[in-house]
C-alpha cells in the first residue's frame, strides 16, 4: 500500500511540513533527517512530505537510516509521505523496498513549513558509496 498525504484544511489543527533532502544520502544525512522528524513531531507537526528529488548519490546505510527515520516518525503519530523525485532515487527505493508516495499535483498548503537539509560527503567518501 502506498502512503498518501491528505491535505486537510488548517481548521483541523493539523500542521504540515515539507522536508527537502539535497546532496548525498548517506548515514549522516539519514540521522539528521531522523532528528528533524523527531523535532517536528515534538512541535506538533502531523503531516510531513519528504522529497529526495535533489539527492545525487545514495548509499545503503543512507537508505536504511532514511527508512528507519520515516518509520519512527510514523510510529510517533506523523503521516509521512516519501517522494522519490528522480530516476536514480526511484530505482534505489525500489531495490531497497522502501515505499514511496506519488506526488499528486495538488498544491502544498501555503502554511506549510519548508525545511531544506543539504549534505555533501567528502569526495573520498563519495568514491566508496557510489
Amino acid at each position: 500500500m502506498t502512503p498518501q498525504l491528505t491535505f486537510l484544511p488548517p481548521a483541523t489543527g493539523r500542521s504540515f511540513a515539507v522536508v527537502e533532502l539535497i546532496g548525498d544520502l548517506d548515514a549522516t544525512l539519514g540521522h539528521i533527517l531522523a532528528d528533524t522528524l523527531t523535532s517536528l513531531a515534538e512541535r506538533g507537526t502531523t503531516d510531513v512530505f519528504v522529497t529526495t528529488r535533489h539527492v545525487a548519490v545514495s548509499s545503503q546505510d543512507g537508505l536504511s537510516a532514511l527508512d528507519v527515520a520515516c518509520n519512527a516518525a510514523r510510529r510517533g503519530g506523523c503521516t509521512i509521505a516519501l517522494e522519490a523525485g528522480n530516476r536514480r532515487m526511484r530505482t534505489a527505493f525500489a531495490s531497497a523496498r522502501i515505499a514511496t508516495a506519488p506526488r499528486t499535483g495538488a498544491p502544498l498548503p501555503r502554511s506549510a513549513r519548508h525545511l531544506i537539509i543539504a549534505r555533501h560527503a567528502q569526495p573520498k567518501r563519495l568514491a566508496r558509496i557510489a
